[in-house]
């Protein structure tokens, strides 16, 4: 009897068993890195938009800041001014030789100028004048001054303006009235300031700015006493801009 043949293992067989198994793991892995690439992409693109937003964000915030800002700090205003009172610090009335002054009038008065500052920011201001007239006589009567100063950021200063008022060099209309009228000499006076504020220190640079007002004042003169009458009533001159 015949033995029988070994049989020869089937290598082809199990090369494509393995070469299969192979297939199948790298097109699991192929799925697996195509399936990842959308999610970075994803993710990508989720972190794109949140800076976008962020980025908005502070650009909105900043715009903001500098509206509010230019409505406040950087807009420089105009102060105000006003006259809080006048006082007959001395007078002198007396009777003249000569025909065309026969009643001499001196008075010097005080005024207190009210300086008003709206801005966030100190101002400087330059020496100032306070000119006074006689109703419908367009030669000043009286001429003062005030020093330089400064005014804190939204604050209020106060000067002292002295000056001689020679009230008889109008004419003869006033010195009737005092003689023969009630006593009352109406007088008009006028003030400019100029100023400079600085925006943010300097940063910003410097603006300049003027005021001026207006104001009426009624003195009651007799020989042996002059005074003010009430309060000063003033408003803005918008004509001295």
């Amino acid at each position: 009897m015949a033995e029988a043949e070994p049989k020869k293992p089937k290598t082809k067989d199990v090369d494509v068993v393995f070469d299969a198994a192979k297939a199948k793991a790298k097109a699991i892995d192929g799925d697996a890195i195509e399936s990842a690439k959308p999610a970075e992409h994803g993710h990508g693109s989720r972190l794109l938009r949140r800076a976008c937003c962020v980025l908005g964000v502070v650009a909105a915030v900043a715009a903001a800041v500098m509206l509010v800002l230019s409505l406040t700090v950087l807009k420089v205003r105009d102060p105000t001014l006003s006259m809080d009172s006048v006082t007959v610090e001395r007078f002198n009335v007396r009777f003249g030789t000569e025909a065309s002054r026969p009643l001499r009038i001196n008075v010097t008065l005080v005024a207190g100028i009210v300086i008003k500052n709206p801005n966030y920011e100190s101002m400087r201001f330059g020496a100032s004048t306070t000119e006074f007239y006689v109703d419908s006589v367009p030669e000043y009567v009286g001429l003062g001054s005030a020093p330089p100063g400064e005014v804190a950021a939204r604050g209020t200063s106060r000067v002292r303006v002295g000056m001689d008022v020679f009230v008889d060099r109008v004419g003869p209309a006033v010195v009737g009235e005092v003689l023969f009228g009630r006593g009352e000499v109406r007088l008009a006076s006028h003030t400019a300031v100029d100023g400079r504020v600085s925006v943010l220190g300097g940063l910003y640079g410097r603006r300049t700015v003027r005021v001026a007002m207006r104001c009426r004042v009624v003195l009651r003169v007799s020989a042996v006493l002059v005074v003010a009458a009430g309060s000063p009533s003033c408003v803005a001159d918008f004509s001295s801009h």
